[in-house]
């Protein structure tokens, strides 16, 4: 409506305006024309009459001047001639005709002179019907311009019904098409122009059901397939983590068994044949550590950890595995430091200290003869865990691969510190047990800094642990190193 209310005005300024205008100006030109034409003719008509009686009067030498007065008033009260005087040059005044009126128009004509004193006849003529007729005339004007007004009125109702309108209702309809809506389109008359766009109107809203149909089918159809591919990945991942479930149980009593031959044959074997069954255990205990990892991996991807928040300290959750940590910190000669101990967390401490554990186990490995800190910090609600190491650091480009399944940057180092490249990718699947995420700050150079946050304990829940001290978490016994 807005639209509207602007565009109105401008056609009525842009079209009918200046019709209008025009229209007027030349009815006021034809009144003045008319009203100058009735003065003319009333002056003509006087001017003729009064020039023939002054013919007469100077031709006629027997004929009296009254007589030609009477004659002139008598054939004058055609054109409103109410009074003839005649000026004699002796001084004598004769006239003819009832005593003027305030509204006329007096002619005056000079005879022929005779003498050194001329004579001179004058007529009066009632102006009360020219102004009546020239009053008529404007009136007649006045109506004319009224009626233009009139037309200049019904021409504006007129492009406001005939143009505006179906403009207004075009507008809607493509207002509606835009915000994917049928338009009820109405069937008020209108021009033949509007009637073929309220078409391609309807036309386009007909088409564009049509494809909203089309694309809703084919949303349907890409459900229905992408349902079904989630159905077969979830089959197909219960069944990686069955196999592997299975495959890890079954290849872990051959190694256990292996170890124990090795371990027996050990004692009374030779140098050279010792140092063959060190290698033997070193290549079992790879074996196993790989088997655990995969089995770790099945079970986080096949869902069957049921995560149980609770509350506890930084300082349990660093003690979970500290002897582990410490032992490969002094195997890799690297400084291991732990600080902010004090903190409460709320969460699931075992799932928490294997991701702990992950991150710290990858951080050792990357910085031997380094250092590597440990730390709990407060974060707002939360309390940050960070694992902070001044190995090689890692490039940008390649900061979000080292989460992917046997992805190592350095070969040549992991294979002397027997990794596989799973170490990471299990802690980020144990972040998102956890509802968190591992957040990661590394530069080449300069060192790499891991760390997850987990929500502060409730100030309830920390009165009741206090209170009963004697509740302790038990260890977990599913986390190994990979």
């Amino acid at each position: 409506m807005e639209s509207r209310a602007r565009l109105l005005p401008r056609l009525f300024i842009d079209v009918v305006l200046p019709s209008t205008i025009a229209a007027l100006a030349l009815v006021l030109a034809l009144c003045v024309q008319q009203t100058h034409n009735l003065s003319e003719r009333q002056d003509a008509a006087a001017g003729q009459r009064l020039a023939r009686l002054a013919g007469e009067l100077d031709a006629s030498d027997g004929i009296s001047p009254q007589a030609a007065l009477d004659r002139t008033l008598q054939e004058g009260k055609v054109d409103q001639v109410l009074r003839v005087e005649w000026h004699g040059s002796d001084g004598r005044l004769l006239s003819s005709g009832a005593s003027p009126s305030l509204d006329v128009s007096t002619y005056r004509s000079e005879l022929r002179p005779h003498g050194s004193i001329s004579s001179w006849v004058s007529m009066d003529v009632d102006t009360h019907p020219l102004r009546k007729a020239q009053l008529m005339v404007w009136l007649l004007g006045a109506l004319c311009g009224a009626g233009i007004l009139v037309l200049a009125w019904l021409a504006r109702v007129s492009i406001r019904h005939r143009v505006l309108e179906p403009l207004s209702q075009a507008r809607y309809a493509v207002h509606e098409l835009v915000n994917a809506r049928h338009p009820q389109l109405d069937d008020t008359p209108v021009s033949a122009e509007f009637v073929e766009l309220r078409r391609t109107l309807q036309r386009v809203s007909e088409l564009q059901e049509e494809q909203r149909r089309d694309w809703s089918a084919m949303q349907h159809d890409n459900a229905v397939e992408a349902l079904d591919r989630l159905r077969q990945s979830q089959a197909a991942t219960r069944s990686k983590s069955q196999f592997i479930a299975l495959v890890s149980h079954h290849f872990r009593q051959p190694l256990q068994a292996l170890e124990l031959f090795a371990a027996g044959l050990d004692q009374n074997a030779s140098g050279e044949q010792q140092s063959l069954f060190q290698q033997m255990r070193h290549s079992i205990a790879s074996m196993t550590r790989l088997l655990d990892a995969l089995l770790e991996i099945s079970r986080l991807d096949a869902g069957v950890i049921a995560v149980k928040p609770v509350g506890f300290t930084a300082a349990e959750l660093f003690m979970r595995d500290r002897t582990s940590l410490n032992h490969e910190a002094a195997q890799h000669h690297v400084e291991l430091t732990w600080r902010g101990s004090h903190h409460q967390l709320h969460g699931d401490a075992d799932v928490a200290a294997s991701l702990l554990y992950q991150l710290a186990s990858n951080a050792i490995a990357n910085a031997p003869d380094g250092r590597v800190l440990i730390a709990a910090r407060r974060r707002g609600q939360a309390v940050r865990i960070e694992v902070r190491d001044n190995g090689p650091g890692i490039a940008v480009i390649h900061q979000q691969r080292i989460f992917e399944e046997f992805v190592q940057l350095q070969a040549g180092e992991s294979e002397r510190r027997g990794g596989y490249g799973l170490g990471l990718a299990i802690a980020e699947r144990l972040a998102r047990l956890l509802g968190t995420r591992i957040g990661l700050r590394s530069e080449p150079g300069r060192g790499s800094t891991f760390w997850f946050d987990l929500p502060r304990m409730p100030v309830m829940e920390r009165h009741s642990t206090n209170s009963n001290p004697s509740q302790k978490q038990a260890p977990a016994a599913w986390r190994q190193a990979s």
